[in-house]
């Protein structure tokens, strides 16, 4: 995709979606090991760090780059150069480690999160210039989700990553998170395209027992010099492991090493 257009979608929709973000040769070996990955979860042969529904099956499994996992393409492929072909023009060169996760749906018991927008702990029922301020704040992080196969599970609504909520939208956000909003699209990904997106954007995924879902979700930050080090999201304490950084290929560890140097434990 032209870079230009991608980065203009990106601006004024919230999203854009990649044909050539992944190297053909890849997804196969991605397809396999994240059914590795999803097996031993299920079975908790292994479990780093898992969200999992009410019912206990997982719908997003962490801890990808965790040698119990042993599978080493995962943290190949972020740092692939048909991925960086996109990343580097928003970010610039200077990186920090982001991550990738694994998307998918339960089996038994369908589930959704709700509307939200990704706002960590900042607040999730601002004024407008409480909300604006958060919005408008420069862009530090790029996250995407590569389907392994058809996707059509995450919906936003387009634009909403740059203005105030609608009334409808706060609605939903706080109320009735899992009604339909009606300025919604469903973003439909063939197997093998990479939809880089917003996460100020309203947006919700739906995990539906069948199609099966198996999508990564990643991201790679911004390393911005004299950051204070914080308190390490409990997501991603596992990353602190003595054995993570050895198990990286040798050239992401200055970005490991960037992100280790930020965390307090």
């Amino acid at each position: 995709m032209d870079l230009e257009e991608a980065r203009e979608q990106y601006r004024t929709q919230g999203y854009f979606i990649a044909d050539d973000a992944v190297d053909p040769n890849m997804l196969e070996p991605l397809l396999e090991a994240t059914r590795r990955v999803k097996a031993k979860t299920r079975t908790r042969e292994v479990d780093v760090y898992t969200h999992r529904t009410p019912e206990g099956e997982p719908w997003a499994i962490r801890g990808l780059f965790a040698p119990e996992f042993n599978e080493p393409v995962f943290a190949e492929y972020l740092m692939s150069h048909p991925l960086m072909h996109y990343v580097v023009p928003f970010l610039g060169a200077d990186l920090r480690l982001g991550g990738v996760l694994i998307f998918t749906s339960p089996d038994q018991v369908d589930w959704s999160g709700g509307w939200h927008r990704d706002f960590g702990d900042n607040e999730r029922d601002g004024s407008y210039e409480v909300e604006i301020e958060i919005l408008n704040r420069p862009m530090v992080s790029l996250k995407w989700h590569l389907a392994l196969v058809d996707d059509s599970c995450l919906q936003l609504v387009p634009g909403s990553h740059r203005r105030y909520r609608t009334e409808e939208e706060r609605d939903r956000l706080l109320k009735n998170r899992h009604a339909d909003i009606s300025t919604q699209e469903v973003m439909h990904l063939k197997a093998g395209q990479t939809i880089f997106w917003s996460g100020n954007a309203v947006h919700r995924g739906i995990y539906n027992t069948k199609p099966e879902r198996l999508t990564l979700a990643g991201s790679w930050n911004k390393h911005v010099d004299n950051e204070e080090p914080q308190e390490t999201d409990g997501r991603v304490k596992w990353m602190l492991a003595d054995n993570v950084r050895g198990f990286l290929p040798e050239r992401m560890r200055p970005a490991y090493d960037r992100w280790r140097g930020l965390q307090l434990g």
